[in-house]
């Protein structure tokens, strides 16, 4: 199950792939929204399960006594890493559209600082997981 949702994640990628090279090597005048609609349809499908997840932990958290009974939910520190890593990526995404398109003046560095904000937040967000991880063990 899992192998077929990632090829259809391939699929639409690889779709985004060649209306970019038909793009820039034929030179169409598509708008860049349009262009990166495929990469908006892989995004709504990684937000699913973050919504999955907050239904988790929310459940697990009105279900203390019962939580054996429950399916196990991830951190909500893991839970907010990755809400953070993929706004982060679609704002990224939407500033290119935006760069490329109706408003050329606005600077790389600007477009590409939710990416450095997100590997940022990587770092942070792995070193606190991992510290309480660890913190969980000894206990």
């Amino acid at each position: 199950m899992k192998l077929k949702c990632v090829s259809h994640i391939v699929l639409i990628q690889l779709i985004f792939l060649i209306l970019l090279c038909i793009k820039v090597d034929k030179g169409h005048m598509w708008n860049w929204f349009l262009l990166f609609t495929p990469v908006w349809i892989v995004n709504a499908l990684l937000f699913i399960p973050i919504v999955y997840e907050t239904f988790l932990i929310v459940k697990s958290r009105n279900e203390e006594s019962r939580s054996n009974q429950a399916p196990k939910a991830k951190s909500p520190l893991f839970v907010a890493l990755y809400l953070g890593l993929l706004l982060s990526k679609q704002s990224a995404e939407v500033l290119i559209c935006l760069k490329k398109g109706q408003h050329p003046e606005i600077s790389w560095y600007f477009v590409f600082l939710p990416i450095i904000l997100a590997l940022f937040g990587l770092l942070v967000g792995s070193v606190l997981i991992t510290y309480c991880d660890i913190v969980a063990v000894r206990r």
